[in-house]
């Protein structure tokens, strides 16, 4: 099975993948790993070195890839994917998610890939504002193409809710 998430940054995206990948036993790969190497600094690939990371992902039988990145380079998994699991969560949730992941990260509960600073949480602001401003109508076009792969998450879910809706989508569709 191939599943893809979409969402702006802080709408759950990564969470969800994990308990994804842990229910259905797949692999799952962040956009954000793909566009970035991270090492001691972090260096932004090529497209041609994203392609080439997206396109050994592909490869697999089954993946689950996540993240806000849909632009030309990540049109196949869009493509290839079984399901697309879209998160359009009220602006509000979003914001709300944003706040409580700064205090996680600066508690130190939680991990974070950049340096956690007041600056980066307005960065975040800025990218859900841009999210819906450029993203959003690509997403909808991309809903009308195929909108029997699209599943539209519009509130807070309990996982099993999600689960539910999984499992309605591959038994209508006859995936796996």
């Amino acid at each position: 099975m191939k599943i893809r998430i979409i969402g702006s940054v802080g709408s759950g995206k990564t969470t969800l993948a994990k308990k994804v990948s842990k229910w259905l036993q797949i692999d799952f790969f962040e956009t954000d790993r793909i566009v970035w190497k991270r090492e001691e600094t972090e260096v932004r690939r090529s497209d041609s070195e994203k392609i080439a990371e997206l396109n050994a992902i592909l490869q697999k039988d089954n993946w689950i890839i996540e993240g806000v990145h849909l632009e030309a380079w990540t049109e196949e998994s869009i493509s290839q994917a079984d399901i697309i699991i879209y998160l359009d969560l009220p602006k509000k949730q979003i914001r709300s998610q944003l706040i409580k992941r700064q205090f996680k990260q600066l508690l130190r509960i939680e991990k974070a890939h950049y340096v956690v600073r007041f600056s980066m949480l307005k960065k975040m602001f800025y990218w859900d504002d841009l999210f819906d401003q450029r993203t959003k109508p690509l997403v909808n076009e991309k809903i009308n193409q195929h909108p029997a792969k699209w599943l539209i998450i519009k509130e807070n879910l309990a996982f099993h809710e999600i689960q539910q809706k999984i499992l309605q989508i591959i038994s209508s569709r006859d995936i796996l």
